[in-house]
C-alpha cells in the first residue's frame, strides 16, 4: 500500500487544528500519517501536538511565520524526504468528512495512479459550496464523460490547497510550491504546474468543510485596513503565474484595470493605498522569479535547523 501523509499548515488557530487532527485520525481509510507544519504559533499549538504522543503525527515548527505558501513548501518537502507517495494538503481550518480520504484512494486506484493531483468537494459551514475552493474544470472536461458519469470524476486544471491530494511522483518532477509567494495564489500556480504534467481530477464524493470566517474570499476592494498590505503579494503572484503559464497580457488589461476601477468606485476607504498595493505588486510581478526547488523521495535529510533557515531565506 502506498504511503499517505496529510500535510497541515497551521498558525495560531489551535481550536481549529484540534478539530482538524481529530477528523484526520477518524478517517475510514486509516492508513494515514499527519505532518503538522507549525508556522511558529504562540497559542500552545506545539505543547498540544506533542502531548498527543501519537506515532502517526510528525511535527515540525518552522521557527517563523513562512505564510501558507512557505508552510506548504516545507510540508511537501518533508513528505518527499520521508518517502511518502501522496501528500494531502490542507490548512488547519479544513475538516474532512470521515470518508473523504477513502473516496480519494478509490479514485487513485481507478486511475491506476495516472494523475497529478485530486481535489475534494469543499463546503462552507452553512452546507453550501465554497466558491474560492471550487476546482477549475479543464477545457476538455466534457470529453471525459465516462469518468464523470460512472466514477464522479471531473477533469480539472487547478484547485486550492484545501484538500489537494498530490501524487508525489509528479511533485518530484515539477518541484515544490513557491515559498516566496508567502500568501495568495501558491495553490493555483502549483496545481497548474502539476496538471501541465499529467491530468488532474475533482473527486465529487470526497467532501470536507472549510471553516473559514467567510466564504466571500479575499478582495482588495473591501478588505479591512489592516489587511490591505497583503494584496501586494496577491498582485505580484498573479502576474508571475500568468507570466509562467500564459495569458499575461489579457490579465493585465482585464483584471488589473478592473480591480483599480472597482477600488475607485466601491472601496469604502484607503483607496490610494489599495491602488498602490495593486500597482506595486503588478510591477514587482514582472521581475519576480522564485527558484524552483526539486526534491526526490527519500532524499537524504538535512537537520531541521538547516531546513528552517532555507525556508526563511526563500521568503
Amino acid at each position: 500500500m502506498n504511503r499517505i501523509a496529510a500535510v497541515v499548515t497551521t498558525f495560531n488557530r489551535l481550536p481549529l487544528l484540534k478539530e482538524n487532527i481529530e477528523s484526520l485520525l477518524s478517517q475510514s481509510f486509516s492508513k494515514l500519517d499527519i505532518i503538522i507544519v507549525n508556522n511558529n504559533s504562540t497559542d500552545g499549538t506545539e505543547e498540544y501536538v506533542l502531548s498527543l504522543n501519537n506515532d502517526k503525527i510528525k511535527y515540525y515548527n518552522t521557527g517563523a511565520n513562512l505564510g501558507g505558501a512557505g508552510g506548504f513548501a516545507f510540508g511537501v518537502k518533508k513528505a518527499l524526504q520521508l518517502g511518502y507517495d501522496y501528500a494531502w494538503l490542507m490548512d488547519d481550518d479544513t475538516i474532512p468528512d470521515n470518508t473523504a480520504l477513502e473516496f480519494l484512494i478509490k479514485s487513485a486506484q481507478h486511475l491506476n495512479n495516472k494523475f497529478s493531483f485530486l481535489a475534494s468537494t469543499v463546503y462552507w459551514t452553512d452546507g453550501t459550496l465554497f466558491p474560492m475552493n471550487t476546482p477549475t474544470p479543464a477545457n476538455d472536461f466534457k470529453m471525459d464523460i465516462e469518468n464523470t458519469r460512472d466514477y464522479g470524476l471531473v477533469k480539472i486544471v487547478t484547485c486550492s490547497f484545501v484538500g489537494c491530494f498530490v501524487n508525489l511522483d509528479y511533485a518530484e518532477q515539477v518541484g515544490l510550491p513557491y515559498a516566496e509567494y508567502f500568501i495568495y495564489g501558491d495553490d493555483v500556480e502549483y496545481t497548474t504546474r502539476l496538471s501541465e504534467k499529467e491530468s488532474a481530477y475533482w473527486v465529487l464524493k470526497s467532501t470536507l468543510i472549510h471553516k473559514a470566517p467567510s466564504k466571500a474570499g479575499s478582495n482588495v476592494v473591501n478588505a479591512s485596513a489592516d489587511r490591505i498590505d497583503r494584496f501586494y503579494n496577491q498582485a505580484r503572484n498573479r502576474i508571475h503565474l500568468h507570466r509562467m503559464h500564459g495569458g499575461m497580457l489579457h490579465y493585465l488589461i482585464d483584471s488589473v484595470l478592473r480591480r483599480i476601477k472597482n477600488i475607485i468606485m466601491k472601496s469604502p476607504d484607503h483607496k490610494f493605498k489599495r491602488i498602490k498595493m495593486v500597482l506595486l505588486g503588478t510591477v514587482s510581478g514582472l521581475f519576480f522569479n522564485p527558484k524552483t526547488i526539486y526534491i526526490k523521495k527519500n532524499e537524504e535529510d538535512c537537520n531541521e535547523k538547516n531546513l528552517v533557515e532555507e525556508e526563511k531565506a526563500n521568503v
